[in-house]
């Protein structure tokens, strides 16, 4: 079993535009890497045992969040595979229990499972509305480039009262803004039928004395809950696993999700809390806040939870598409729980643990590299 025997290259060509797949296997310049990355798992999946109806149900999905998160199962079992045997859907109470679960020669299993975080149907409105937006600005020629915010979008913006309105603005500006870098910002507003408001921040930059083909820019909403659905997919797995044993859940995320360790340490013991150094004047009695200032976490924080301290560990995978074994995995442990896994049984390459140390205080072993 191959990639091009789940995705011949006619299925490829024919899947939407917005389906990560067709870019990232038929389009980008590392595509033969991500089918090797593919060939390698589909083989270590038929190893294991798992190659069946379900799982090839799941890759040839229709939804490629599917077929991600499938990956995302294998290429983290076979990482973890090197602490220990793997045993696939642990029977437990009356249903499976986690993805699977590392038998150890010095411990007792481990079980686990794995969480992909998507982004967002909000997201993903807003990624199709700028490639919208990036495909009219493209079309016409004009001296500005362009930076585009949504402010509201209750619905997809019509392309066809977009196209007119900009035309409009980029005729009126070239009389206005007749210096390079000169900008300004209009607003782009629009109304449906059924009362669906949409309204963008358009701000217009003077690039060049001719016209070109209009360059497009937005400015993305962000992540700024990430750490919320962080917790969510956390509880989420935790529903899956069994009261009294060790657990692993594992959370990946597509590259433009961007999970980082400041969202794990907000999801995992508390938003940031940023402390500032205060002294006082020589011969004063005025106090002055110093420019050196430290950002420490509440470890007594989400933690705390009584459904939480069923967790033992939390993982986050970082996946590399290529033909060798990659990838690296973090892991947060967490201090409260009731049955915590001592970091050296989880020691091994390219595994990076924060774990306890002290009271109140936790430390990277080894030490974690930049990201």
């Amino acid at each position: 079993m191959h990639f091009d025997d789940i995705f011949p290259s006619e299925t490829l060509v024919n899947l939407s535009t917005g389906d990560w797949r067709r870019w990232m296997f038929c389009e980008n310049v590392k595509a033969e890497d991500n089918r090797n990355c593919v060939n390698r798992l589909l083989e270590f999946a038929k190893n294991q045992g798992i190659l069946d109806t379900e799982m090839l149900a799941r890759l040839r999905n229709e939804d490629n969040d599917q077929f991600r998160s499938a990956i995302h199962e294998l290429a983290i079992c076979e990482f973890l595979s090197n602490l220990g045997d793997i045993d696939w859907h642990p029977l437990g109470r009356d249903s499976h229990i986690g993805e699977f679960r590392i038998v150890l020669k010095e411990y007792e299993p481990i079980f686990v499972e794995v969480k992909t975080i998507f982004t967002s149907l909000e997201e993903r409105k807003r990624d199709n509305n700028w490639d919208i937006l990036r495909e009219i600005s493209h079309g016409i020629n004009s001296p500005f480039i362009i930076c585009v915010e949504f402010i509201k979008l209750e619905c997809d913006i019509v392309p066809r009262h977009f196209r007119p309105w900009l035309e409009r603005k980029i005729s009126y500006l070239k009389k206005e803004l007749k210096k390079e870098g000169e900008q300004k910002e209009l607003i782009f507003e629009d109304n449906t039928e059924d009362g669906s408001n949409v309204k963008v921040l358009v701000g217009f930059t003077r690039l060049s004395e001719n016209d070109i083909p209009t360059g497009c820019d937005h400015i993305s909403g962000g992540f700024s809950n990430l750490h919320e659905r962080v917790i969510e997919v956390i509880d989420g797995a935790l529903s899956q696993l069994p009261d009294n044993q060790p657990t692993l859940v594992v959370v990946a995320s597509t590259e433009w999700v961007g999970l980082d360790e400041s969202s794990m340490m907000a999801a995992m013991f508390s938003l940031p809390k940023v402390t500032y150094r205060l002294y006082t004047e020589p011969n004063t009695i005025k106090q002055q806040i110093d420019t050196d200032s430290s950002i420490h976490y509440d470890l007594q924080g989400v933690v705390q939870k009584t459904i939480r301290k069923r967790l033992s560990t939390v993982g986050v995978w970082h996946h590399k598409w290529t033909k060798e074994p990659a990838g690296s995995l973090d892991i947060y442990h967490n201090p409260l729980a009731k049955k915590q896994i001592p970091y050296t049984v989880l020691e091994a390459p390219n595994i990076y643990q924060l774990i306890p140390k002290g009271k109140g205080t936790m430390e990277w072993v080894p030490n974690h590299p930049p990201k």
